[in-house]
Formats: structure tokens, C-alpha cells, sequence
């Protein structure tokens, strides 16, 4: 953790802007939690608001690249450094970055640099780029553009987020005093735009586009609207002639007001915002509805379908459509035409987005855990080993080890990670890390001695109930790394079920002396008890399934796949108490749900050279056709989403459940092992039965019940789902604070 940390942003100006409103929160919220801010630009409106919070903010003219300025910054920067003793400095954008990268040199401190956007990367300009000793990037599209175009190692890199202040952009701001200042009538309906007018310089073009339809839209639109654009550049007097000019055609209704400060009563006040980038954020906070648009592209309303590619491409429309009059024109020609049901739906889900993937915490969490590996962490790496049910093309144990690679890259990005694997070449292709052979023992000996950290997990690893070979395995590289004094973690599992007498007293043995153990479901905890096991460092969290990130997921039209109607989702898996007509009561249940709702049945393998076979032949008994989703075993993002579209599922297998539940789908639970069950238990979800009672009247029965009441399953789900996610990613940061000598407090890592 950070101890005394004193932090110099640098950045161009602090008018407003995206990258300015993302320093000017950061440096808030660094300021909230004890760190001492100082900020250097060139000034602007908003060094009001970060003097106001007691931050230090020093003039510096670093908003252009005129030689004069340049050479004026670097004597300026150099005295604010030395006389402040600063170890380490931030910079924000391409200008101060090169400055501070020629100061580095001479005044060693650590330089951690922030990617908001793709720059020109012709020469002479990729030459000048300073990326500093760490680089947070604002989403994964900027960290693949530095990838790509600057010679930057990934494990140099952290993706952050641009945090919004949810209790300033809120709904329920108060701006009766802006539609006073500008003579607006609260009936009228209100388009808003809020950026910087310069349309050269990564911004102004959805501005632009928006004067050139305004006189179109005026003449179609069922209601009476304001377009109000709010922002100053070298385009503004530009586009405000044009504005004029349309209000003497028509009357007033386009309002150009210039720079502001109070942009969150704007976007209260807005009935629509129009704008990509930080700005249709801080809207969407606001809980205004948006059409997501720019000079990077048009992605249209915001809305369920348009989320996942905005996630990625951090709302800025990078790789979309080019961004054209008749475009922004139907969109807002849609949004007119909604009503108040419709507009609060999108604004609600708008809201519900920003507080779940963009929070001023992680934002500046992410920052800190920059700073503090820069300045506290010793030089050499941490080595992590883990040990898994890994290699073997297992859909769920290949997601947990992505969800556990993710988590820990993001909150310790230097950690050495080693894989031991079953098929080491593939597990080191597929997720980029180092691996072993799991069963090359002297290799996993001498890897272990120079290891801080044994992680086991996730998964049912200690349990006899298909081999004994395994626990004795797993057990061997746990009691080894005890004995090397190694930490040992037991990783999000589940335990059980341990049969024989024997194993039971090796198991308590051995989990007696692991330094911290967390379970993903209470049914585990009662097995511990139950084994006798004595270690308190025991905490309840959830499977790592559940923390892999949503942007992760990669948007998949279902008719890319054979996928024509609403569908259910069928994973089955051969296991030896299915009875000898399971086959057969499947294929009719599947038969019947066609039949009578009108569903499309896919099958989903989630271990395709296990599930293949069973899948075919249900589908062979079957009179209707299906699809099977017949991908390489390891292309398991594609079963996620196609699951997280279904309408409901039938599920044996424990990863096609938790995919589908994440996104709120219901599902029927065919019980073959505590694991599932106990897993459905903990989503409060009872539409479950042992496999070796599968029967097509019980089916039906619970397919009708969830049919009938499919709304508020849906929403029991979502909220369980959102408490499960929150309790998975608790275990990285348990297992982060075991790697640095910390309390195990869990309460206080839940953020």
C-alpha cells in the first residue's frame, strides 16, 4: 500500500476536455484519500475547482509545442521538481510527456504516463512520444494502439477507466437557474452537446454535424427542442454564425453559450446529449440518454445492444462507421419520437453502466497501484505459481485462469506468473504466461524455490470422487511449497466431496496449514468443518468466473452462428449416473420447448471432445433441427456470449450456468456433483434435479414456471449475480495483500 505519496500531474491546460476533466477528478479523489496533489498546465476554468480542494496548481505554458514554450516549460518544471522533491511525476498528455521524459533523465524520478487517444504516429511525432517507466491506458483499444505502434512492453501498461463523480452528474441536480440565464422553457425538449469546437483536433465534429441537420430535424420532429452547445475552440465563432443564422430562419432554438464550468446541470438538464468520449459519461451519470458520436465514428443510442462495443472502445467510437448528417439525423429522429417510458429506460441503463464500470475509486485505485509499484515495490518481480485443473480445453477451468490472470495483472501488474499446465505450449499461447509442465516434478520443485506465492485454484481440485491420483497431486505441490516456505492460497475454490476416511484426515492436514484459503460457496465452509479443519484464515467469496471482465466479452451476432429465433442454451456433459434414457428425455424436452414457445435449441460444449458426442445424439433423437455451437475448445468467450443471450438454459455443466446467470439468463441445474447444486443455492434459484432423475414432466414443469414469472427471475438473478462478482474479485485482492505482508481484512478490500 501507498505510504507518504506526493504526486506531480502534468498536463496541457484545465479547460474543458476529457483528458482535463479526467486529471481534475483524479486529482480530487488521490487528494479525498490522503495523497499530496500538485498539478501543472497552463491553467484554465477548472484550476478554480482544484484549488478550492486545497491542490497546489502551478502556471506552466505546456499547451503547445512552439520552441519558446518548450524551453520555458523545462526550466519551469525542473524548479517545481527540485524545490518540491518530487519522486514521482504524471503526465497526461504527448507535450508535458516529452518534457518530463528530458527531465527524467537528469532528475530521476519515476515517470508514469496516461494514453487518453491515438495520436499521430507518423514521424517525426512517434519519436518524440514519452510513454515513462508505466503507462495507464483508458481503455483496451488505446492499449492495443500503444501495442501496435510504440515499442512498450504489455506488462508495462494498466487499462484504467475514466472515473465519474456519480454524486455530481447526477439526475438530480438542480439547473432552473441555467434555463433562467438563457431564457429556456423546462417544456421544451433539450439536445446537448458539451466538448471542445475545435474539429481538427480529435473533437467538435459531432458539434458541427449537429448545426448542419438542426434546420432538417426542426421541420420533421413531432415535439419542440433546443439544441444547446456548450464549449469554446477555434471553431466556435465559426459555428456560431452558422447557429445565428439558422435562429433567424427559424426563431432561437440553437443556442451556442460557450465555455462553462457547471457541465453537470447541462447534462441534467439535457433530454438527449450528443457526444462521445468522457463527455456522454458524465450524461449518462447524469441518466440522459445518448446518442454516442464523434470523429472516431458513429455508434448511435445507447442502448443494450450498442453497450458492448462502446464498453470497448472506452465510448469514443474508435472503429465504428464514419460519423455522417443522415446518420445523427435518424437517431435523433428515433429518440424524438420515444416516449417518457422509453427515454427513462435508456437513461436508467445509461446511469446503471457508468456506476458499474466507471467509478472515481477505480480510476484512482488504479493510479495508486502505479504509483506505489514505482516508488515501494522492490525491484525484483514477485513469482506466483499456480496450480490448476489447466490444459485440458476446459471451457470453465480456461476462464477461471483468465479471470485469475486478469484480476492479479490489474492489481499487481510486475507479478511473475507461472502456469502449471497439462499442455504448457498451448495454456503459454492462449493466455501470454509462463507455464510448466504439471507433471515434470523436479521442474515444479525448483520453480517452487524461487517462488512467494502458491496459488491453487480455482476449481473442485481436492476431491476423490473421480480419482484419488488427483488429490494426491494437488496436495504434493501444496505441502511442497509449505515446506519450501512458500505461501500457499487456496484460490476461490470449492471443496469436495472427500469420500474416503483416509483422504479426509490428508486433506485436513494439509489445508491446516495453507495461509489463506477462500471458498466460492458456504457449502464448501460446512465441508470444512466437517473435515475438522482448523485454519481461521478461511473466507467465503465466489467462483473467479464471475470477476472476468465484461469488456472481455466480444459482441457475436447469433445469426453469425445459425441462430435465427429467441433460444435456449442445452450444456450436457457424459457422466456415469446419467440414466439410459437421459438422451431421450432430453431430446423431447428440447423438442417441446420448440414446439410450444417457438425457441431454437442450441447446444454448447463446454469441453468439446466430451460433449461433442452426447450433444450429437441428443440432436439426432430429435424431431426439430438445432444448432450445435461447435468451436475450438478454446474460443470460450463465444460460449459465454452466446449463453448471456439465451433465453433460458439447461445446464449440467457449472461454467454454462454461471455464464448464462452473469447476464441474468435462468436456468434449469441438472445436479451431478455438490458443486452445482450448491452453486444454484447461492443464486437462490430452485429449478434444479439430480441428473439421475431427469424426467420431461419435471422439465416442462420447471421450463412453464420460469416461462410465467421470467421477469422477476431475470432481476433475482442480476442482483445475485452483481453480489457474486463483487465477492469474486475479492479474492485477487486477498491474494494481493497475502503477497505484501497485509492484514487479511476482507471487509475492508470490498470497494
Amino acid at each position: 500500500m501507498i505510504k507518504k505519496l506526493k504526486i506531480l500531474m502534468t498536463l496541457m491546460g484545465m479547460e474543458i476536455g476529457g483528458a482535463e476533466t479526467h486529471v481534475l477528478e483524479l486529482s480530487k479523489t488521490l487528494h479525498k484519500m490522503g495523497v499530496d496533489v500538485h498539478v501543472v498546465s497552463n491553467g484554465g476554468v477548472y484550476v478554480k475547482e482544484l484549488e478550492a480542494c486545497g491542490i497546489k496548481h502551478y502556471r506552466v505554458p505546456l499547451h503547445n509545442k512552439q520552441f519558446l514554450n518548450v524551453f520555458s516549460s523545462y526550466k519551469a518544471l525542473k524548479k517545481i521538481i527540485i524545490e518540491n522533491d518530487f519522486k514521482l511525476v504524471h503526465a497526461h498528455a504527448r507535450i508535458p510527456a516529452f518534457i518530463c521524459g528530458m527531465l527524467q533523465k537528469r532528475l530521476k524520478f519515476k515517470l508514469v504516463t496516461t494514453a487518453h487517444l491515438d495520436f499521430n504516429v507518423a514521424f517525426p511525432y512517434n519519436k518524440l512520444s514519452t510513454w515513462g517507466d508505466r503507462t495507464l491506458a483508458v481503455s483496451e483499444d488505446i492499449k492495443d494502439y500503444l501495442l501496435a505502434n510504440y515499442r512498450i512492453k504489455e506488462s508495462n501498461i494498466r487499462v484504467t477507466v475514466n472515473g465519474m463523480d456519480t454524486e455530481k452528474f447526477s439526475p438530480s441536480v438542480q439547473y432552473a437557474d441555467v434555463l433562467d440565464e438563457l431564457n429556456l422553457s423546462d417544456e421544451t425538449f433539450k439536445i446537448v452537446n458539451v466538448g471542445r469546437l475545435d474539429r481538427s483536433r480529435h473533437s467538435g465534429l459531432s458539434a458541427f454535424t449537429l448545426i448542419e441537420i438542426a434546420e432538417t430535424l426542426k421541420k420533421a420532429s413531432p415535439k419542440s427542442f433546443d439544441i444547446i452547445i456548450v464549449g469554446d475552440g477555434d471553431d466556435f465563432h465559426m459555428l456560431k454564425t452558422k447557429a445565428d443564422a439558422i435562429n433567424a430562419r427559424h426563431g432561437v432554438f440553437v443556442h451556442m453559450v460557450g465555455q462553462r464550468t457547471d457541465i453537470h446541470k447541462f447534462c441534467a438538464m439535457a433530454d438527449v446529449f450528443v457526444n462521445p468520449s468522457r463527455s456522454a459519461l458524465e450524461a449518462m451519470s447524469a441518466q440522459t440518454p445518448v446518442v454516442l458520436c464523434g470523429n472516431q465514428g458513429f455508434l448511435g443510442i445507447i442502448n443494450e445492444d450498442s453497450i458492448p462495443m462502446a464498453l470497448q472502445t472506452n465510448f469514443t467510437c474508435r472503429g465504428c462507421e464514419a460519423l455522417t448528417p443522415d446518420k445523427l439525423l435518424a437517431a435523433l429522429d428515433e429518440i424524438l419520437h420515444m416516449n417518457k417510458t422509453q427515454l427513462d429506460a435508456l437513461g436508467l441503463l445509461g446511469r446503471q453502466i457508468v456506476a458499474e464500470h466507471y467509478s472515481l475509486e477505480r480510476m484512482a485505485q488504479d493510479a495508486i497501484a502505479v504509483y506505489d509499484e514505482m516508488l515501494y515495490h522492490n525491484e525484483t518481480p514477485m513469482n506466483v505459481m499456480i496450480s490448476g485443473y489447466y490444459g485440458v480445453n476446459n471451457s470453465g477451468d480456461d476462464v477461471m485462469l483468465e479471470s485469475i490472470l486478469d484480476n492479479l495483472r490489474t492489481l499487481m501488474p510486475g507479478l511473475n506468473l507461472t502456469v502449471l499446465s497439462l499442455k504448457p505450449k498451448e495454456t503459454k499461447a492462449q493466455f501470454k504466461v509462463d507455464t510448466i509442465y504439471r507433471f515434470n516434478l523436479i521442474q515444479v520443485f525448483m520453480r517452487l524455490r524461487k517462488a512467494h506465492l502458491l496459488i491453487t485454484g480455482g476449481g473442485n481440485l481436492l476431491q476423490d470422487e473421480t480419482s484419488t491420483r488427483s488429490l494426491i497431486y494437488y496436495r504434493w505441490v501444496m505441502n511442497t511449497a509449505h515446506r519450501l516456505g512458500v505461501k500457499n492460497m487456496l484460490y476461490g475454490n470449492g471443496i469436495g466431496p472427500v469420500i474416503r476416511p483416509g483422504n479426509i484426515r490428508r486433506v485436513k492436514s494439509t489445508l491446516d496449514q495453507v495461509d489463506l484459503i477462500t471458498l466460492r460457496e458456504p457449502s464448501s465452509l460446512a465441508v470444512l468443518k466437517h473435515m475438522g479443519v482448523n485454519n481461521t484464515n478461511v473466507v467465503v467469496t465466489a467462483d473467479p468466473a464471475f470477476a472476468l471482465p465484461e469488456m472481455k466479452l466480444k459482441p457475436v451476432l447469433p445469426e453469425d452462428l445459425g441462430i435465427t429465433a429467441p433460444y435456449v442454451c442445452v450444456a450436457i456433459r457424459p457422466w456415469g449416473k446419467n440414466p439410459p434414457d437421459f438422451e431421450m428425455q432430453v431430446a423431447a424436452f428440447a423438442d417441446y420447448l420448440h414446439k410450444t414457445h417457438g425457441y431454437q435449441i442450441v447446444f454448447v460444449p463446454m469441453r468439446p471432445k466430451q460433449d461433442n458426442e452426447i450433444s450429437r445424439n441428443v440432436m439426432s433423437l430429435m424431431v426439430h433441427d438445432a444448432v450445435l455451437l461447435d468451436v475450438p475448445s478454446t474460443d470460450y468467450h463465444l460460449a459465454r456470449v452466446v449463453l448471456s443471450g439465451a433465453s433460458f438454459a439447461l445446464c449440467m455443466r457449472l461454467h454454462a450456468l454461471i455464464y448464462a446467470m452473469e447476464s441474468g439468463v435462468p436456468a434449469i441445474g441438472l445436479d451431478y456433483g455438490p458443486k452445482v447444486r450448491a452453486f444454484l443455492e447461492s443464486m437462490n434459484q430452485r429449478w434444479y434435479m439430480p441428473v439421475e432423475d431427469t424426467n420431461l414432466n419435471a422439465l416442462i414443469a420447471f421450463s412453464e414456471t420460469i416461462h410465467a414469472h421470467r421477469d422477476d427471475i431475470v432481476q433475482e438473478i442480476l442482483i445475485s449475480s452483481r453480489t457474486l462478482r463483487e465477492k469474486a474479485m475479492l479474492n485477487a485482492k486477498l491474494c494481493v495483500a497475502l503477497i505484501n505482508d497485509e492484514a487479511i481484512c476482507p471487509e475492508s478490500l470490498v470497494s
